[in-house]
């Protein structure tokens, strides 16, 4: 904003100079055919074509003609001549004068190239002050957010130990016979999974990795996935429809993005639901019979959830990965469930 601002100040500064020194050659030219037009009536012409200017040649000739409405300070501009009448002695016709506009022309190409220069110059000295101060002004922003990416990367990994030691202690617990359907066990595993989920989409998120496009078997990833989470969700049936087709996207994020559509599916579903896998012109549909969504416009919003177990997280992250990958992500809700759908370009 700052070069933006330098910038137009000194674009306009040099057209305003450019059209002021432009009139005052104009006005010097005008004198020196008055000038010369005295000279004249002095018998002095030739000599004053030689003392004023060598290169511009000065003409007149008498005209016998009446000129309406004249004025005394008529001066213009016709074709490579400056022109300009004088009324002639005794009233006698008028004086025609003119002069070659090439001096003219000359000192105007000149003043031209040397504002464009000037102005050249100016701003790539205010171009790069700009720079300079526009990168001392965001280092500390950009050392803070280099801080803060280290240490998320760090707590995540640091959160690795403890939440694989609570993984691993449930699942001792849920052996034992009078804890196996209690309650407080089953609260204390959903709340496990969640901090699970929220690490491994946190971890995704803070990679920094380029996201290549190549063919996909959207079939075979559909499958790993569902075999993941049959052994979770048991209870609820898995079908597909014409996914065995290859996708232009890239391996991670496409994993990345269904698993979290999967999970939710899963999580939101009721025993003994169906989530259904479909594909038609280009266009991946997921439909479950869970409990659906209240507002499908927020539903991508960070930190957005309408489940008091949720993190309001993972359709953010689905949501710019899509966008990364050029796939459209919708997501509507069902009179029985929720439908979501993936736009792939072709």
């Amino acid at each position: 904003m700052y070069f933006i601002s330098v910038a137009l100040l000194i674009l306009a500064s040099g057209h305003f100079y450019f059209a002021q020194m432009k009139q005052q050659y104009l006005e010097l030219e005008h004198f020196s055919m008055i000038k010369y037009m005295k000279q004249i009536r002095m018998g002095r012409g030739m000599e004053m074509q030689m003392e004023m200017d060598e290169e511009s040649a000065y003409d007149y000739e008498h005209l016998d003609i009446s000129i309406s409405a004249f004025s005394i300070d008529n001066f213009t501009r016709n074709g490579d001549v400056f022109e300009k009448y004088i009324p002639a002695r005794r009233g006698q016709g008028y004086l025609y004068i003119t002069k070659e506009t090439l001096v003219y022309d000359e000192k105007l190409r000149d003043l031209f190239y040397q504002l464009v220069l000037g102005q050249f110059v100016l701003l790539s000295f205010f171009a790069l002050l700009s720079f300079l101060l526009a990168r001392n002004a965001l280092l500390p922003l950009r050392k803070n957010i280099e801080n803060l990416d280290r240490f998320a990367k760090d707590l995540i990994h640091d959160l690795n130990t403890p939440v694989t030691s609570i993984g691993l202690n449930l699942k001792v617990l849920s052996k034992e016979k009078n804890l196996h359907d209690h309650r407080a066990l089953k609260r204390l595993q959903k709340s496990a999974d969640d901090i699970s989920d929220l690490q491994t989409n946190l971890r995704f998120l803070l990679k920094e990795k380029s996201y290549e496009m190549q063919e996909l078997d959207l079939g075979l990833l559909i499958d790993e996935l569902i075999l993941n989470y049959a052994l979770l969700y048991p209870k609820l049936k898995y079908k597909t429809e014409s996914v065995d087709v290859k996708v232009r996207s890239n391996a991670l994020g496409l994993k990345q993005v269904l698993d979290n559509l999967l999970s939710n599916a899963c999580k939101y579903s009721q025993d003994k639901g169906t989530i259904h896998f479909s594909f038609k012109n280009n266009r991946l549909e997921i439909k479950d019979e869970g409990i659906g969504i209240k507002d499908s416009e927020r539903v991508f919003e960070r930190n957005y959830t309408e489940n008091s177990h949720g993190s309001g997280i993972g359709l953010d992250i689905v949501k710019r990965l899509c966008e990364m990958m050029d796939i459209e992500v919708k997501i509507s809700s069902l009179s029985k469930g929720t439908l979501v759908t993936l736009d792939f370009k072709v």
